[in-house]
């Protein structure tokens, strides 16, 4: 089991947990735009996996096969993203990754958030790194 399957998973106990409510002020309290562009970038990651776990079935564009592309062509930049976000976040990451889970997790509309999602996943790959870091807060914005 990797990272990214213990984390959805970590967010979907963290729903039964939380419910609606609780779900609802995360989303809109926890997270507003934010001006550093690599935590935008693990932002967009974290919103990528929850799509490529969430988005299958009748009606939703499947995310899986961009997400699982983006992740190797931009392993670099996410895994120094991923340290930015260890070291701004300290002993509260487990806190900050749950409501980060949590804020893709419940969509009013899924097939909507779906939509999105692949269309995001496919131009993050067709970026170069450079690009994806400083397009990151522009893409996010579009499946938040």
């Amino acid at each position: 089991m990797n990272i990214n399957h213990l984390v959805a998973a970590s967010a979907a106990a963290a729903l039964a947990v939380i419910g609606f409510t609780g779900l609802a002020q995360a989303k809109s309290q926890a997270f507003a735009a934010t001006a550093q562009p690599n935590e935008s970038v693990w932002h967009l990651r974290a919103g990528l996996n929850v799509a490529a776990l969430s988005c299958r079935g009748s009606g939703r564009e499947k995310v899986a096969p961009a997400y699982s592309r983006l992740l190797n062509r931009h392993r670099t930049l996410l895994a120094s993203s991923y340290a930015l976000e260890q070291r701004r976040h300290g002993s509260g990451l487990d806190r900050h990754q749950t409501q980060l889970y949590n804020r893709f997790a419940l969509q009013r509309s899924p097939e909507r958030f779906c939509a999105s999602a692949a269309d995001v996943a496919d131009q993050a790959v067709s970026m170069d790194s450079s690009a994806l870091a400083k397009n990151a807060g522009s893409l996010l914005s579009r499946i938040d």
